[in-house]
Parts: structure tokens; C-alpha cells; sequence
């Protein structure tokens, strides 16, 4: 098959090859001692004898990479700058998780730091954007001579303790994961010198696709639940005798502690729920945290200093003790999780003189990615009890488990009964929930697979980064329930399906496929659609009849970029209004929404309807700029205060600003005093109340540096 170049083991190399350095390798540790609240629990994970005679470690990997499988990467690119900036090679499938790497190369290189590789000369990377370093070994290849030197990318392996509590007592097990190609079965070789030792014009990249014997989860999905906890499914596998849950994290050059094994089930789901702790206070996700110090913390030390911690979860099959690679999933959306209640509030609150009607609407927490966030406070009633002279009141965050436990004077409460209930209605009417439900796009293996040519190229504007988002950005468009995107898998710089797909549908209003569902069968895209295609033609009709007229109204000869930008603004807040029922009416999620309010959520509802939330005015502002001949984009994210939201940016000159018409839109008809506030703003001037972070799911992933702000 054309991309797949298995390459077999060389013969003994012939005197005079380069020298191989004995260099101290990390391998599998004799004994893990695990500490755990009070109990030690010993591991003996090695049961060969200890009397054997052992080769040592050096000699061990010096015997693997003369006999083991390897897959040589070219050295010439097929397609010149695939990626801005970058060159790429055809990608290499089928090479084996425990196979090495193989480059010709006349120069030397180390990887001092595993994560690193070798800066400047070879990087291996998960994400095509080239974020997310994978750890290798970087050696002299020991079957190599001096007239054909070849360097070796070797993986590092992977075992790896799982602890489980039952009745007080803890025991430990042992999960062969493999290796860092099991986790990363998708990675990015970066070659930045010409194999005599001459700098590249541009780096060169090669995809390298790696298999296992056990067949991997076909589909993963993750949601998170009413409590707050990350809840992943996924689909089975044959035979499969286990599952495992595996967080992969990297937060320096340290390769300690950077995997964990944190489930370990026979079923097809997982719940960080199993993480919960409660000492002093409870706290759950703790696990996940995306950052080693969050905001809150770094306001009382400021000497402290946060660092993004690359995060990777996900989940692998075991067949007979041998691993899949892994299926991972998005923490995009996820990062909203709670950790700890983040206590702030209460600073002046005069709780014994106005007892419950003091305490907040909303409930401060901090999340997984270290912002504090905010979400509805509630009291269970049943929870409150009387302590001496006063009144317990635990007030719980809605959509956590955190707890906040306030001490309230029995004095400063008439009636407890008829406060609880009168502050759980002020907080529901203060902290309704926000605009953007879900994350990411739903992709389910049980949706019928309808056959469907493939269609025309549709009459209205299509967007995308890339080749394959545009293809199949304008299959949506068109109606088709099955994208036939084979002519692109093998294609070099081109992302990955879901990405490609996720992105199609935030960059193109016309697609008006925010509610449909997905699957995919290895080469077809199987769409199963949220309207009939006569109402979504119809609906079509009307988005491009209202865009053409908004332009034709306020857009006129000599306007400036910036000028039109502010002219499509102004429109869109005068003319249209936060359709606050559409909230009230859905549930958390995005399948929660009921069919009657989905229009909310699409194009037309505030180009049309003059009614919708966040995402529809995104979606609206991105129909009007395009008719206006101006470059704009979709952005999604999540707000500090909680909730996902949506808006835009737009360029201007030659850089990208932020245009935010949901925000820009109080309500009512349009003034210069809040109309204007967030219109072409750099990403810092979000501050306050407006603090956001973006999601990576509105871009394809090579392609979403190039829209920050400057």
C-alpha cells in the first residue's frame, strides 16, 4: 500500500561502522514503591530470576535496534509548504509501536532532553501544530556503516502502576502500556537539517501512523456530567480483556510522574469521579489540572509562576496483555472542570446581621486550566442542620461537587425553611447558564449510514484553512450524508478528519450543520443531518438573501476595513436581541436543545429572526463580513466566569483582531457607551468579566497560531 514502508532488520553491519555510545537509558524500574496516604505498597515487577546473568541496559537497546523493525523516513519533500513555513513528506503509516526511526544523516545528535529531541536538528511532536513534544531517544544507528550513516528515533517504553482503594487497604497492578508510540499513535518528525548537516530551507515533516496488534476504540466520547466530573465512553473491542485509562502529562523535562494509569475496567466508561478527595475540603479532577499553579494561588504568592501543563488523555485496549495505541480524546470543552471551591466572596459579607441574603448568587471555583470560574450557587435544604447557635448551610456550586459550608447565626434567619428556597430562586434568576452547549462536534458509531455521491460545489461561500476542510465544508453545504474524503488521507500537511471536519463547521455559516451527528468508517464521513434538505435550502436562501441586504444598506464605496467592521457591528446590535428564552429552554448540553430553539444557535437566527445567542451571532457576523469581501474567522471558547461562548475576529491591515457582537449587544437598539467596548480588541483587552480562553476546535491545529492578535 502506497505510504507504508515497513523495513526489515539490516544484516550485521560490516567493520568500520560508526561507533555506538553506551549511554545509560532509562528502562523498566525493578521495584515501584507507591505511597499512599499511610499505606506502602511494594510492586515487584520483575519476576525473572535474580540470580540470571542480565545484559545490561546499554547492551539491551544495543540488541534492539540490531534486530528489531524500523521504518526509514524520506528525506525530500513531496509538498512544499503544506503548512506555512513548513515542507512535507509523503506520511508513513503501518510502522510497528516498538519500531524505531530511522533518518540518514552525516551529523550527530543527542537527545539531552527526552521531550526536546534535539532542537534544531530533530523534534518529534503529537499535534501538527508542533505543541505537544513526544519523548524519544536519539541515537547512532548500531547497523550503520560510515559510508551510510543513519541516526535512530527510538521509543521510550511504558509500564506503569494503577492503584485501587477497597475497605482501607490499597494494592497495586502493573499495566504494560508499551511504549510513547502507543500514546502518540499520530507524530510529527521534524527534520531540520539536510542529511549532510546543511540547514533546510524549511523544516521538513513527516507524519509517521502507528499500529498494534491490538486494534485500538474505534470512537471515544467525552462529555461532562451533572457533578462535574469528565465521562468518557467509547466503543468496544474484541476479545478485549481490559481498558485502560491513561493521563499523559508533561510539565518539565522530568519523564517522572508523566504517565499514569488512572483506570483500569472491563466496561467501555470511565468517571473522574474515582478521583474525588476530601481531606479538610473535597476536591475533584485534581488529576487533570492543566496548569501547576493556578490564579488564585498566585495572587496570595506572587513569587509563584504557572506553567501550561500538556495534558493528553485517553484510553487503550488490552488483547492477550498486549496494548492498542491510544484513543485519545479532546480536552477542548473539558476545560471547565472543577477543582476546589475558590472562596472569595465572603470578604465584608454581612452574614450575621442579613443571614442567608448575604450569601452570593454565584459560586467561585477553580478549574483544571487554573482560572477562577463562576457557576450558580444553590442550597439542598436537606444538607442544613443546626450546630449550637447557629445554622450549617452548605452552599454547593451548580454543576460540582464542591462544597463551601457556612456558618449562619440562627438569629440572623426567621424562617430557614423559606429562606433556603428564597435564595435558590434569586440564585437561578441571577446565574441562568450560558450560550455555547458542548463541546467540539459529537462523532457516534451507531448512526445509519445513508450512501450519498458526492455532490456538486454549492452556490454559497465556503470556508477553510486547508484543502480537505474546504471539501468537505462544501459537501455539508451542499446536503451530502456521505463525504468520501480517501483522496485525501494520503496527502502530506493535510489534518486530521475530525479536525478538518470541526472546522467546517465553525467557519461556515451556510453548512448549518452546528446540530448535526457524525461517523466515520476509516474513509467516509457519514452525516446524519439536523434538517430536511428543503428547509435547510430554504433557510440557506434566506441567509444569503439577508447577508447581500445588510451589506447593501450599510456597507458603501471608500468604507475603510475598519469602517465596515464597525458598520456590520452596529447593524447586528441594533437590529437584533439575546434570545434569553432559547437559553432558558436548553439543558447543558447540545443534544439538550429542543428542535423549536435550534434556530438560535444557527446563521439565521439573528440574521433572519433577529433572535438567537452567542453562536449565532458569530455565525451571522462571519455571513455579513464575507458579503462585505472582509477575512473573518469563528472563534470558540470559554468564559472565566463559566460557560462556553462564541465570537469572532476579524483581519485588518495585516493583523487579526477580535470582534465580540454578543457582548457588544446589551439589549435594545445600538449606543456608542457598550455597543463599541468589545469591537476590534487585541486578545489581552478581555478582561474582567470578559476573561476567556479559546478552545482549539474552531481551526484546524497547524492553522490556529496564525489567528492571535498582535
Amino acid at each position: 500500500m502506497a505510504g507504508q514502508h515497513p523495513y526489515p532488520p539490516h544484516p550485521p553491519a560490516p567493520p568500520g561502522r560508526r561507533g555506538f555510545p553506551w549511554l545509560a537509558v532509562l528502562g523498566s524500574l525493578a521495584l515501584v514503591l507507591v505511597l499512599v496516604v499511610g499505606v506502602t505498597v511494594v510492586l515487584a515487577l520483575d519476576e525473572d530470576d535474580p540470580s540470571k546473568d542480565r545484559p545490561s541496559r546499554s547492551e539491551a537497546l544495543r540488541e534492539r535496534l540490531l534486530e528489531g523493525e524500523r521504518a526509514e523516513l524520506p528525506t525530500t519533500a513531496q509538498a512544499e509548504e503544506a503548512v506555512p513555513g513548513y515542507d512535507y513528506t509523503a506520511p508513513i503509516s503501518g510502522v510497528g509501536v516498538d519500531d524505531d526511526l530511522i533518518i540518514p544523516a552525516t551529523y550527530d545528535a543527542d537527545a539531552v532532553d527526552p521531550w526536546q529531541g534535539d532542537p534544531g536538528k530533530i523534534e518529534v511532536y503529537a499535534d501538527q501544530a508542533l505543541t505537544r513534544p513526544v519523548p524519544i531517544l536519539i541515537l547512532p544507528d548500531p547497523t550503520s556503516s560510515t559510508t551510510d550513516p543513519r541516526l535512530a528515533i527510538t521509543p521510550l517504553g511504558l509500564k506503569r502502576s494503577h492503584i485501587t482503594r477497597r475497605d482501607g487497604r490499597a494494592k497495586g497492578t502493573l499495566a504494560d502500556l508499551g511504549t510513547y508510540w502507543n500514546l502518540n499513535p499520530h507524530v510529527y518528525v521534524v527534520q531540520y537539517l539536510e542529511p549532510d548537516g546543511s540547514k533546510r530551507v524549511r523544516p521538513l515533516v513527516t507524519q509517521v501512523d502507528f499500529t498494534a496488534e491490538t486494534p485500538a476504540p474505534a470512537q471515544i466520547t467525552s462529555s461532562v456530567t451533572p457533578q462535574g466530573d469528565a465521562f468518557l465512553q467509547w466503543s468496544r473491542v474484541p476479545d478485549a480483556t481490559e481498558y485502560l485509562v491513561v493521563l499523559q502529562q508533561h510539565k518539565d523535562s522530568s519523564l517522572n510522574d508523566t504517565v499514569q494509569v488512572v483506570g483500569r475496567t472491563t466496561d467501555t466508561n470511565w468517571s473522574s469521579a474515582v478521583t474525588k478527595k476530601c481531606h479538610h475540603s473535597c476536591t475533584q479532577n485534581d488529576l487533570l489540572k492543566l496548569t501547576t499553579v493556578d490564579a488564585s494561588t498566585m495572587l496570595g504568592l506572587p513569587q509563584l509562576v504557572a506553567e501550561k501543563v500538556d495534558a493528553r488523555l485517553g484510553v487503550i485496549a488490552v488483547v492477550d496483555r498486549k496494548a492498542s495505541v491510544m484513543t485519545p480524546i479532546d480536552f477542548g470543552g473539558l476545560e471547565a472542570l472543577p477543582v476546589r471551591s475558590d472562596r472569595k466572596w465572603d470578604a465584608g459579607a454581612d452574614i450575621a446581621g442579613r443571614g442567608l441574603e448575604a450569601l452570593p448568587s454565584r459560586f467561585l471555583y477553580v478549574s483544571i486550566e487554573g482560572s477562577t470560574r463562576a457557576t450558580g450557587a444553590f442550597v439542598d435544604r436537606a444538607e442544613v442542620r443546626r450546630q449550637g447557635p447557629d445554622w450549617v448551610v452548605p452552599l454547593r456550586g451548580q454543576g460540582t461537587r464542591l462544597v463551601d459550608p457556612v456558618l449562619i447565626p440562627a438569629a440572623a434567619v426567621d424562617d430557614i425553611d423559606a429562606a433556603v428556597a428564597t435564595f435558590n430562586e434569586r440564585a437561578q434568576r441571577d446565574y441562568p447558564p450560558a450560550g455555547l452547549r458542548e463541546t467540539g462536534i459529537v462523532i457516534r458509531t451507531d448512526l445509519p449510514q445513508q450512501p450519498s455521491p458526492e455532490l456538486p460545489p454549492p452556490d454559497y461561500p465556503v470556508f477553510g484553512s486547508n484543502e480537505l476542510t474546504r471539501f468537505i465544508a462544501g459537501q455539508l453545504i451542499a446536503g451530502s450524508t456521505a463525504i468520501d474524503i480517501s483522496e485525501f488521507l494520503d496527502q502530506p500537511g493535510i489534518p486530521a478528519y475530525d479536525d478538518a471536519l470541526q472546522e467546517a463547521v465553525y467557519q461556515n455559516p451556510y453548512a448549518m450543520a452546528y446540530f448535526d451527528q457524525f461517523s466515520f468508517d476509516g474513509s467516509v464521513i457519514h452525516v446524519e443531518a439536523a434538517y430536511p434538505p428543503a428547509e435547510k435550502q430554504a433557510r440557506q436562501a434566506k441567509i444569503a438573501d439577508a447577508a447581500e441586504a445588510v451589506v447593501d444598506s450599510q456597507i458603501s464605496a471608500g468604507m475603510s476595513v475598519s469602517e465596515k467592521v464597525s458598520a456590520i457591528n452596529r447593524y447586528l446590535v441594533d437590529h437584533a436581541d439575546y434570545d434569553d428564552a432559547a437559553i432558558a429552554a436548553s439543558g447543558k448540553y447540545r443534544s439538550d436543545i429542543p428542535a423549536d430553539y435550534r434556530y438560535a444557535w444557527e446563521t439565521d437566527g439573528i440574521l433572519v429572526n433577529a433572535l438567537g445567542v452567542c453562536m449565532s451571532y458569530a455565525y451571522a457576523f462571519h455571513a455579513v463580513a464575507e458579503e462585505a469581501g472582509l477575512e473573518s474567522v469563528v472563534i470558540s471558547g470559554e468564559l472565566a466566569d463559566g460557560g462556553g461562548h462564541a465570537w469572532n475576529k476579524v483581519k485588518i491591515g495585516d493583523s487579526w483582531r477580535a470582534v465580540d457582537v454578543t457582548w457588544n449587544d446589551p439589549g435594545g437598539p445600538w449606543a456608542a457607551s457598550s455597543g463599541t467596548r468589545y469591537l476590534m480588541i487585541r486578545d489581552g483587552e478581555f478582561t474582567g468579566s470578559a476573561l476567556r480562553t479559546e478552545r482549539d476546535t474552531w481551526m484546524a491545529d497547524a492553522y490556529l497560531s496564525q489567528y492571535a492578535t498582535r
